[in-house]
């Protein structure tokens, strides 16, 4: 039996803000970074929040165990009833960790409000938490870490650059692109996967050059795109771009620009995978092929001036090659590994990581 889930409600538009009315009066913890909390944003946010609220504003790009840990003894001494997390993927998915280990044993779980302020992880509607140690990435995967509610605002995407827009954004199509072809897909995730991935090709050159309503649409995209994932599964791409993220801190969405193309055409071998990728082509205006899919994607990074190798990201490459076999073992201990459509061995990685410097 396959099992189709939504659990987060989804609020999104110029008034989903809004939402947040439903906490009034209630201990509400915000969890998010030094940049927002110090920008004049985290006003709006406070704003719709009545009763007593703490910030833990110490979030940093990639978040630590040891991080986690600190946000979890503010979550004790403050007991919240509600946490609301608010930024890009850190802060969402450190607010994850916070709650699932700060949470006493035996009691339930406060309200969890998710508002993402940039375009590509989707992590307000899944079960995924991405933490660091010791220069590993390490997923943690468990439905407890799902939001109650997530929080689409597009104004919050207003401020963002154009390069951290290119690479969330081209996290976007990474996430949407493996969950059509992973190995728990089905007709639901397929159409949310396949209509987000669509949006976002569309969308993302004029969100890129700051066009709000194109920003708009790639919010709402990654949010789709999130839903397919959580429930379909990721693939290899996601595993190396973890491995390496961690060892050498490139942005996630600018090691997924620099991989997925070589991964679609590795991932083509299977029928079933080309066919659908075939499919993305005709969707996007494209020829309907795997090849035209690859293409398309090189075409894509090249409008949106991203690198289009690791020594283009400013990885050296001998520091990469040198770290090649631990990034391997990374890549296939990474629990996205397993939705890949095709089995991957140790050589193939150690050959797509090679293939991209």
């Amino acid at each position: 039996m396959k099992r189709f889930q939504i659990r987060p409600s989804v609020c999104f538009g110029g008034e989903a803000l809004s939402a947040l009315d439903e906490l009034a009066g209630k201990r509400v913890l915000v969890v998010t970074d030094r940049f927002l909390s110090e920008s004049g944003l985290l006003d709006r946010v406070r704003a719709h929040l009545t009763g007593p609220v703490e910030v833990f504003d110490e979030v940093t790009p990639d978040p630590s165990l040891e991080l986690v840990a600190k946000g979890a003894a503010v979550f004790r001494a403050f007991a919240p009833e509600a946490v609301a997390a608010f930024g890009g993927g850190s802060p969402l998915d450190c607010a994850k960790a916070i709650v699932r280990f700060g949470c006493p044993a035996g009691q339930d779980r406060p309200l969890f409000y998710a508002i993402p302020t940039t375009a590509g992880t989707g992590s307000e509607v899944t079960s995924f938490a991405i933490l660091t140690h010791d220069g590993v990435k390490l997923p943690l995967v468990e439905d407890s870490l799902l939001p109650d509610t997530a929080i689409l605002d597009p104004a919050f995407l207003s401020g963002v650059p154009a390069k951290v827009a290119a690479d969330t954004g081209m996290d976007v199509l990474t996430h949407a692109l493996e969950a059509y072809v992973a190995a728990g897909a089905n007709d639901f995730t397929d159409a949310l996967a396949a209509h987000a991935f669509a949006l976002a090709w569309q969308a993302l050159p004029s969100a890129a050059a700051g066009e709000r309503e194109a920003r708009s649409v790639m919010l709402n995209a990654s949010c789709m795109a999130g839903l397919a994932f959580n429930e379909a599964g990721l693939g290899v791409c996601h595993s190396m771009a973890h491995a390496l993220g961690g060892r050498f801190h490139v942005a996630h969405g600018r090691l997924n620009g620099i991989l997925i193309p070589a991964v679609v055409a590795f991932n083509s071998a299977d029928r079933t995978a080309a066919r659908k990728y075939g499919r993305l082509a005709q969707l996007c205006g494209l020829s309907g092929t795997a090849r035209a899919l690859v293409s398309g994607l090189n075409r894509m990074r090249i409008r949106l001036e991203m690198p289009g190798s690791l020594s283009g990201a400013g990885l050296d490459r001998n520091e990469v090659l040198e770290a090649v076999p631990a990034l391997t073992e990374a890549a296939l201990a990474d629990i996205c590994l397993s939705g890949n459509p095709r089995a991957v061995s140790r050589a193939e990685v150690e050959q797509l990581i090679r293939g991209a410097l």
